[in-house]
């Protein structure tokens, strides 16, 4: 039998954007070629254009990486449903490199049900791997207008009321509007009005596209039990799912710094400045601790020139207890973690991984985050103190505790698995739908 060949598809390269999928891919990728009889390995994406400042689209491509031609965009009903009216380049690609499996990374445009239809076409198999609560969410994170973690089933009138309100209707005119189709309008007859009355028709859109993605699926990749548990409650079957956690980085030597040994509590976040990763939540608690509290928090990673980082900058303007410390280089970050006495991690929505969470364990940081989906599951073994309810005044409670008892820092981290495991996981998941061999 002959070597195994994969294509991975993602939205993007790292780092040419360091997102979290990007990361994730970029180390699983190293991981899988440093197994034994490696096997033939493409990393691909479409062209796109890099506008934010925090990106490098400069980057040279690795030997690995290959870029495709930009997608052309479809009507609304297809950009919704995930689908590119073409995807220059790829078909080609799949001549030339010929894999044995097409691994999915995202649900878009660029990543999305278009590919997924080519790749069957051409005869491989395909695995999707769930990056993000979005999977199964047209507005992309499963919290409802209410605020509320929704269970995550499709229900096309639900869903077009969830959207409609988060898009600014009230709830009772969302609900009425979601009741009917819109017709004789469509989502691309022009107009505000037009859109709105037929919200339904793309979240039927979307759904139907789901749904055969997920029937196009040799093998669904999970990273966390709650997100399985949801795809099941959408009709997925289970011999489909595959439950690999996400992986951390290799552990370092324990760190030297013991908790406030200097009288404060050093307090680190990474990761994206966006609404749902919660840092107003800890922000908040902090200004309500008093200005004398010995407390100060961290920040490194990128978007903070969003709407949101500004209005996040202007409540921590001149305050010392707050430092914006810009990007991290990935080779840096681990031995900077060990600088400080917790990390924070307070996603409001359900996080698959996150890494950030083993990351910190790779460098001896214990962390506090959300009571809530993967970072629940990932803090299972952790003091109970330390998963923390959706709230300001729960940080604040908790950030008053350690300061007056930093001792309770002290404790045995979760073990968790390396990325050479789920390297090995994956390629076993591979070699099984393909019938090839190392």
């Amino acid at each position: 039998m002959s070597a195994l060949r994969l294509l991975h598809l993602t939205n993007d390269h790292y780092p040419r954007v360091t997102g979290g999928t990007e990361i994730f891919v970029s180390q699983l990728i190293e991981a899988q070629l440093g197994l034994a009889g490696a096997a033939e390995i493409l990393w691909a994406c479409h062209r796109a254009p890099l506008l934010d400042p925090d990106h490098a689209p400069a980057t040279p491509l690795s030997r690995q990486q290959r870029l495709l031609p930009p997608i052309q965009s479809g009507s609304r009903r297809q950009q919704v449903a995930a689908t590119a009216a073409a995807i220059p380049g790829f078909a080609e690609l799949l001549q030339e490199f010929r894999p044995d499996v097409v691994h999915l990374h995202s649900f878009s445009e660029r990543c999305g049900l278009s590919h997924a239809r080519a790749a069957k076409a051409f005869g491989a198999r395909l695995v999707v791997t769930v990056h993000a609560p979005g999977f199964t969410c047209i507005k992309g994170n499963l919290i409802d207008g209410r605020g509320a973690i929704c269970d995550g089933v499709m229900r096309e009138r639900r869903c077009s009321r969830c959207r409609l309100q988060n898009g600014g209707l009230p709830l009772p005119l969302a609900a009425v509007v979601a009741l009917q189709q819109g017709w004789p309008l469509g989502p691309e007859t022009p107009g505000t009005l037009a859109h709105v009355l037929s919200a339904r028709q793309l979240t039927a859109a979307f759904q139907a596209a789901w749904r055969e993605l997920a029937g196009l699926a040799d093998a669904i990749h999970v990273l966390a039990e709650w997100s399985r548990q949801v795809l099941l409650r959408n009709g997925v079957p289970e011999h489909k799912l595959q439950l690999i956690r996400t992986a951390g980085p290799p552990p370092l030597p324990p760190k030297q710094r013991q908790p406030m040994e200097d009288g404060l509590l050093r307090l680190v976040y990474w990761g994206r400045c966006h609404p749902v990763k919660g840092l107003h939540l800890v922000i908040e608690a902090i200004l309500a601790l008093p200005q004398t509290a010995p407390i100060q928090l961290d920040f490194f990673g990128p978007y903070w020139d969003s709407s949101y980082g500004r209005n996040l900058q202007r409540r921590i303007a001149g305050d010392r207890r707050f430092r914006l410390r810009g990007n991290i280089a990935k080779a840096e970050l681990l031995p900077r973690l060990q600088h400080y006495d917790l990390a924070v991690v307070p996603s409001t929505w359900l996080e698959t991984g996150p890494l950030t969470v083993l990351e910190a364990f790779a460098a001896g940081l214990p962390v506090a985050g959300s009571d809530l989906g993967g970072i629940r599951e990932l803090l299972c073994g952790a003091p109970t103190y330390l998963r923390v309810p959706l709230n300001p005044q729960a940080w604040t409670s908790l950030l008053k505790t350690l300061i007056s008892d930093p001792g309770i820092m002290r404790f045995s981290l979760p073990v968790f698995d390396s990325f050479h495991y789920l390297a090995g996981r994956t390629m076993k998941l591979y070699l099984a739908l393909s019938n090839t061999t190392l």
